[in-house]
């Protein structure tokens, strides 16, 4: 069996995640905030976290979800300018999002807005591990994270994205591949 657990320990990945103004990019909905967090050996030794003024208003739904308001993003830099040192920050690394085809909506959708183009990153999607695990009754972040005792606040970009980071190490740890 392959020793997945020594592979999230000794190669660098990024958890990712963002907070949006709506549900759906297509829609017109922007990210307000994003956080980038490269772990290695089971700790955090870098991170990309930002506001993001989404140029549009953030929704009453999303507002009451994320607690983040139009004044808190009011002088916050937008996608655009942040684009280029994202993708620096990302090199090459694998992307480990819970939900991965939502934020990458987000996150492609925005990129094709600054006038580029979204990273090729290898992704991990512990959402899709959780599910063909069938061990959950929520398969949600903070349903997976609270029956294995993973503490963190949710529904703000790097709380969600370190508790993703450490979802994936107790899958990785349990020999759960992150790939089907």
């Amino acid at each position: 069996m392959k020793n997945y657990r020594a592979d999230f320990l000794d190669t660098p990945y990024i958890a990712a995640d963002v907070e949006t103004t709506g549900l759906s990019a297509a829609d017109g909905h922007r990210i307000c905030e994003l956080a980038f967090l490269r772990f290695l050996r089971g700790s955090v030794i870098d991170s990309f976290v930002s506001l993001v003024n989404p140029l549009r208003p953030i929704d009453p739904g999303a507002k009451a979800v994320n607690g983040i308001s139009d004044e808190m993003v009011a002088d916050a830099p937008a996608f655009a300018d942040l684009l280029p040192r994202i993708l620096t920050f990302l090199d090459d690394d694998p992307l480990v999002f819970h939900n991965a085809p939502f934020d990458l909506s987000f996150l492609r959708a925005e990129a094709r807005l600054a006038g580029g183009a979204w990273s090729k990153n290898p992704v991990v999607d512990t959402l899709l591990i959780a599910r063909r695990s069938g061990r959950f009754r929520s398969n949600s972040l903070s349903g997976i994270c609270r029956e294995l005792g993973i503490r963190s606040t949710f529904h703000r970009a790097e709380a969600d994205a370190w508790a993703t980071g450490k979802l994936l190490l107790h899958f990785a740890s349990q020999g759960i591949p992150p790939r089907g």
